[in-house]
């Protein structure tokens, strides 16, 4: 709420400097400067955009500069909940304010301007002796369309009426012709529109109306678990949920994992809602983002659908968060500031601003599982499937087998056999292989040299289509070499399977097949997932191979089989939580077989037939994976039991590294209440030629841990070419 008596206003900045700085209010701007406001000012001589964060009536500095101008339109927090949630953000997560604003504050969005179109538009019917024959026939031509507003392209292209037949008529007074302002919509609210199907009611079963009743009659008290199997119609109460809460007047925010799930999401919602929702994703234009966040500040839109940047937007009148999938790890950033959760976040949020937050998953964290059994939060079950679906039958085949009767491909007997009668009876099959590129390895055979990343201790992977090889983590390639690099030998050897290799062999095996792929490769334009999407949806494939991004909500009816081309791709990370995560994705891309009446069945290709994840992930359960998975966890006081933090150690120069290592461990050894596990090497020892040392701080007091790394940070200043970072609720421990 904007107020006169303040005159000084604490700006932060997203991109450039930490810390908060003051700068007077002038007088034309008293009144109307709000905490979360755009402000331009003078920092150091140069003009930057930063963010009003508070509003005061002292400082203690001297000579003061003015706010040079203010954005009025792009913010909306009338209560200042929203930046207490900004705050909590900052302090929880030890991270400057100013950098929570980043999806929003920077100068291209916020010089962002609205998109003007020339329209035309009948203005009356003039004596047919004003008008030439040409113009006469263009008036005709546009008196068909009375009361709409024809744009140029329309008029030019569809009505074959030239410019200056348009200008003479809006000379003669029969055209108004107009400048009006359009909404950029993202690609997804496109398909939606050109897909609406209005009226296509949800009829919710019994189950489902009951775990509505549930959540409304217990509403922000406690965040709810919606705990469904895979194809119960989880989206189903979404949808219904969301309705209840738009039509009392009130905003919705619905996350997604990834924005691959954003089309069909959107189109499901826009089905029942209507022309109400924002879209909120890194692949948006400025022009799009700047759209959406206006509609949304000004609450002429109140539903938002977005990736893990969504939760932090502001809206009017917030009264539900629905985090769907909420297991997934991408809701963490953890690889720049703010190293927020998504999901806990959302939780802070609807704790602030009293609204409803629902978890939804089939496959719940551990951590949220177990506080849905303590009472923390409130557990809401969904134990069947939604129409007639079953759950799908789940084959495990153990690849050592296959070698045993001369098998090295990547195929077992029974997959390949499966595949071929799934393509008889015109059914869909998608097949997980969750490994981008070619081939995994470069050998040579004369010296045994391996072709790594010259600049992180990783391989290099082999990218057919392009003859290069590249890292995945640095962006570094090189061209497909002749000969090796070491020993000049001429016998160089791609060795394993990924995605692109199993992509070529398909087409060798099915030559019948239609088939497309979906990764990170495929999908880089800014419509790639749509695309792909949309044709399997339309039955245009008939096989669709991709890495973990199949996985997650996406429905398609047709899937009659899911093939897993190796399932312990991952199992053996370095990482406490690599069981919970390959059992999670089984279970997840086996949920998209079998969703319409007829009978679905899985293949799971493993070396560990035995492990417990994948003989969980073949029964559908969960509670079985998670009984034997918590033992193990409160035995090591690993997350819920106990509270974890990551310090990454980083620089060019391994000894000034390992000398603020030694120094953090001093300092850490004065705090009693936390375990220091460290420094050690990271499993990824170097990237980007930077080497790196970790840290694990374990404590069962989360007040602990924030005081010893606060600490830290304060005792322990690097030099210029180290960096520190301090990871709170880490999920990637590479």
């Amino acid at each position: 709420m904007a107020n006169s008596d303040r005159t000084i206003a604490s700006v932060a900045f997203p991109m450039v400097m930490s810390g908060v700085y003051d700068y007077t209010i002038p007088a034309r701007f008293l009144g109307k400067v709000c905490v979360g406001m755009p402000a331009f000012v003078d920092l150091r001589n140069r003009k930057l955009w930063g963010v009003v964060v508070s509003l005061k009536s002292f400082s203690p500095y001297g000579n003061l500069k003015e706010l040079a101008d203010i954005k009025t339109d792009r913010w909306s927090d009338a209560d200042n909940s929203l930046i207490k949630l900004y705050e909590w953000m900052a302090s929880y997560y030890q991270c400057d304010l100013g950098k929570l604003f980043k999806p929003f504050i920077r100068k291209s969005l916020i010089e962002a301007k609205s998109k003007f179109i020339t329209v035309y538009q009948i203005a009356k019917i003039p004596e047919s002796a004003a008008l030439t024959e040409k113009q006469n026939a263009a008036f005709q031509k546009i008196r068909g369309y009375v009361g709409e507003e024809l744009t140029a392209t329309i008029c030019q292209a569809a009505l074959a009426i030239t410019p200056h037949v348009l200008g003479e008529l809006c000379k003669k007074g029969a055209v108004i012709k107009k400048r009006i302002a359009v909404l950029r919509k993202s690609e997804e609210q496109k398909v939606a529109e050109d897909n609406a199907s209005y009226g296509g009611a949800i009829v919710l079963t019994k189950e489902q109306s009951d775990a509505v009743g549930k959540i409304r009659e217990h509403g922000a008290l406690r965040p709810h678990l919606l705990y469904g199997i895979t194809g119960s119609g989880k989206t189903h109460v979404y949808i219904d949920l969301v309705k209840q809460t738009l039509e009392q007047g009130q905003s919705a925010i619905v996350l997604v994992p990834e924005i691959s799930l954003t089309p069909q999401t959107i189109q499901r919602f826009r089905d029942a809602v209507g022309d109400c929702i924002a879209v909120i994703h890194s692949r948006m234009s400025n022009g799009e983002r700047y759209d959406s966040l206006a509609e949304l500040v000004s609450g002429r839109k109140r539903l938002v659908i977005g990736v893990r940047s969504a939760i932090l937007v502001p809206v009017v009148g917030l009264g539900l968060i629905i985090v769907d999938e909420e297991h997934d790890q991408s809701y963490k950033q953890s690889d720049t500031d703010p190293r927020y959760n998504a999901r806990d976040v959302a939780v802070m949020r609807g704790n602030i601003q009293k609204a409803t937050v629902v978890l939804g998953s089939a496959t719940p964290s551990l951590e949220t599982f177990y506080n849905a059994q303590t009472g923390k939060y409130r557990l809401v079950t969904l134990a069947r499937r939604y129409g007639k679906a079953a759950l799908p039958s789940v084959q495990i085949i153990d690849m050592r087998k296959e070698k045993d009767v001369n098998n090295w491909t990547f195929l077992s007997r029974y997959l390949r056999i499966r595949i071929e009668e799934t393509l008889a009876a015109q059914r869909q099959t998608i097949l997980l292989l969750n490994r981008r590129g070619f081939s995994t390895v470069l050998i040579c055979k004369d010296c045994g040299h391996v072709y790594s990343c010259p600049s992180c201790s990783v391989r290099l992977t082999y990218h057919k289509s392009e003859a290069m090889l590249k890292c995945h983590q640095c962006g570094y390639f090189q061209n497909e070499p002749s000969s090796c690099e070491k020993c000049k030998g001429l016998q160089l050897k791609f060795k394993g399977c990924a995605i692109q290799k199993a992509e070529e062999m398909l087409r060798e095996d099915f030559p019948q097949a239609r088939i497309l792929r979906m990764d990170q490769d495929t999908t880089k334009g800014k419509t790639g997932h749509i695309d792909i999407i949309e044709a399997f949806e339309r039955r245009e494939a008939d096989i669709l191979l991709g890495t973990q991004m199949v996985s997650k909500g996406l429905n398609f009816p047709g899937v009659a089989l899911v093939g897993v081309l190796a399932a312990d791709v991952g199992l053996h990370f370095p990482d406490f939580r690599a069981q919970e995560r390959t059992f999670q994705l089984l279970s997840q891309v086996a949920g998209r077989a079998g969703r319409a009446d007829s009978e679905g069945e899985v293949v799971i290709q493993t070396y560990f037939p035995e492990d417990s994840a994948i003989v969980a992930a073949k029964s559908h359960d969960y509670i079985e994976f998670y009984n034997k998975e918590i033992i193990d966890r409160e035995a090591l006081s690993y997350p819920p039991f106990g509270k974890l933090a990551r310090i990454l150690v980083t620089g060019k120069i391994e000894a000034n590294v390992r000398m603020v290592c030694s120094r953090i461990a001093k300092q850490m050894e004065t705090h009693t209440t936390i375990l220091t596990l460290g420094p050690a090497k990271a499993a990824w020892e170097r990237l980007k030629n930077d080497y790196r040392y970790c840290f694990l701080i374990k404590s069962g007091s989360p007040r602990a841990i924030r005081d010893a790394t606060c600490a830290m940070r304060k005792a322990v200043v690097p030099p210029r070419d180290v960096r520190v970072v301090v990871d709170i609720d880490p999920v990637n421990m590479l």
